[in-house]
């Protein structure tokens, strides 16, 4: 299982209830941010066998993206042309053992635990791809608050990128706050951002 440490990974980001990770890949000179993201449900899965989706961004400005799913053992290529031009693959009649090369080079580093709050770069990438899916984005805190019910009646519970997206973000007060029916209430403008204490103080007086 040339891929094993994808699935650390993805077990790793669901004990935690989070949603992504990051780590660095050098690949023909150019350096490459990978995004290991979780399926939100099984229904979204084009392949039985996939653990993971992954995101390549190309540095520096990561503007550049090549996205797929991976399991235990390949990564799954749809278009041969497109995989090509963005990882620079010259083509050649032995394309089976490129990318059989590819693969295992790529294993060599991916790493066995979460790593992207270790590292700014990852961190931004990580930030920048929940901001794109979670529906309140942001990165100033402004307030908690409480989700609801589902149709059963059972509390609704907060979404895996609004906790990451704490967890990263105000890690103190995201260790206080360990009832996860309750959310965090994110803006895009600093000037509302408000302080922990301030956070706290006005949910303790609700």
């Amino acid at each position: 299982m040339v891929l094993q440490n994808l699935k650390v990974i993805r077990d790793q980001l669901k004990s935690n209830s989070w949603t992504v990770d990051a780590f660095l890949f050098t690949y023909k000179q150019q350096d490459f941010v990978v995004l290991v993201k979780l399926y939100p449900d099984t229904k979204s899965k084009q392949d039985p066998y996939a653990i993971v989706r992954l995101e390549f961004l190309k540095r520096p400005k990561m503007v550049e993206s090549y996205s797929t799913y991976a399991t235990l053992y390949k990564i799954h290529i749809s278009d041969l042309k497109l995989f090509r031009a963005f990882f620079g693959i010259e083509y050649g009649e032995n394309l089976g053992n490129i990318l059989k090369q590819f693969t295992d080079h790529f294993a060599t580093f991916i790493p066995d635990h979460i790593s992207a709050n270790n590292n700014p770069v990852l961190k931004e990438a990580v930030l920048t791809s929940l901001d794109r899916t979670d529906p309140n984005p942001g990165r100033y805190c402004i307030g908690i608050r409480r989700n609801g019910y589902k149709k059963d009646g059972s509390p609704a519970q907060r979404t895996p990128e609004n906790n990451q997206k704490a967890a990263l973000l105000i890690p103190e007060l995201h260790g206080k706050i360990d009832d996860n029916s309750l959310s965090f209430r994110f803006s895009e403008d600093q000037i509302l951002e408000k302080t922990m204490d301030e956070i706290y103080m006005q949910w303790l007086k609700r």
